[in-house]
Order: C-alpha cells, then structure tokens, then sequence
C-alpha cells in the first residue's frame, strides 16, 4: 500500500517533535527561510546553523533580519519539512508552555556538530 501525499508518511514538523536545531537536524528537516520584503529565499544549512548559536537554540518564532544588499526592513520567516514534497510549516509562532515542558522531559543526546 502506498500513498502520494508524503504527510502520511512522515508527520508534518511541529516543535513538539522537534523544538531544537539539533533535533531538527537529527530528524533531517529541511529549513528555508524568506524575507517578507525582498522575497529572497534561502536555504538554511542546519550543522552550520548548530555550529553557531548550539545544539538547544530554538528557532521556532525567531525573525532576524534579512541579509540581503539592498533589503533595509526585511525580516526572515522561517519554514521547515520534514520530508521533501511534504508540506512546508511556517516556524513564526514562537513555542509555548506546553512544547518547552515536552522538551525539557526528552531525553538529550546530540551526536552532531557542537
């Protein structure tokens, strides 16, 4: 039995199953983000990502600003798969009470990039 649509497969991302750069990049999420101005799409490289803000920073809700030359205003909003053609989730809410109480009972081991 197969299916064509891949959220069946794999569930869409959340930050209860993944609230950590380090878990997302365990579970081989795809990042992207895109600047509400320039519309500039980019790719987030996520053992780059852990390499520069560590293993437990939370991404869910950041919106730093955008990098581009001539984008003065623009602020990047993240997304993020968990399977390619699955569903892209926008990662702009930051996590709440009950996603920070999943990941502090979660078992921690990273054996990536620190």
């Amino acid at each position: 039995m197969s299916t064509k649509n891949p959220d069946v497969v794999v569930p869409p991302p959340s930050p209860l199953t993944a609230l950590t750069l380090a878990e997302m990049h365990v579970r081989r999420w795809e990042v992207k983000a895109t600047c509400n101005r320039c519309g500039i799409k980019l790719r987030a490289n996520l053992p780059s990502m852990i390499r520069t803000f560590g293993p437990d920073a939370v991404w869910w809700g950041q919106t730093p600003r955008c990098p581009g030359l001539e984008c003065e205003s623009g602020v990047l909003h993240y997304a993020a798969r968990a399977l390619r053609g699955g569903s892209w989730v926008s990662m702009t809410q930051p996590p709440g009470e009950l996603e920070q109480t999943a990941y502090r009972n979660r078992q921690r081991a990273y054996p990536g990039p620190r």
